[in-house]
């Protein structure tokens, strides 16, 4: 009996990866989306806004030159067709969290997901991961990821 996926809540500064070449941590975030996406070792989940967050990152990249705009729309499509199951989340628990870590509504959002679904949240976004690190081992830094394969 094939065994049931874990659970990954992932940010768009990881998501973000899987499409920008010019990233740092490539290997690990590549690593990262193939568990989930390739062998379904893990599934990939995030709030609602994931999506918002990855057309403003993409939006950003082709502003800054980094990405052609010709490729944006591809870009958004590739990431949005990976199948990262967008969830909600508590308004209250992220009003509570954000002004506990003294985060972003947005950072705490994806807080809000692992803390409720109890698993890990893989990001690549530095001011956010030190703020909770010493606080919230659930919090892991991308550049840490070892493939589950």
């Amino acid at each position: 009996m094939p065994q049931k996926p874990g659970l990954a809540v992932v940010d768009a500064s990881v998501v973000l990866k899987w499409q920008l070449d010019d990233e740092e941590y490539l290997p690990q975030a590549t690593a990262l989306r193939n568990d989930f996406y390739a062998l379904g070792a893990i599934k990939a989940i995030a709030p609602h806004l994931l999506a918002c967050a990855v057309i403003n990152g993409i939006l950003t990249a082709t502003r800054r030159k980094r990405l052609d705009p010709d490729k944006a729309l591809e870009a958004v499509d590739n990431l949005m067709s990976l199948g990262v199951e967008l969830r909600e989340v508590d308004p209250r628990m992220v009003s509570v969290l954000a002004l506990k870590y003294n985060l972003s509504a947005y950072d705490a959002a994806y807080l809000a997901l692992a803390e409720s679904e109890g698993c890990e949240l893989w990001t690549g976004d530095r001011p956010f991961y030190r703020a909770v690190k010493s606080e919230l081992p659930r919090v892991k830094w991308i550049g840490d990821y070892v493939p589950v394969s």
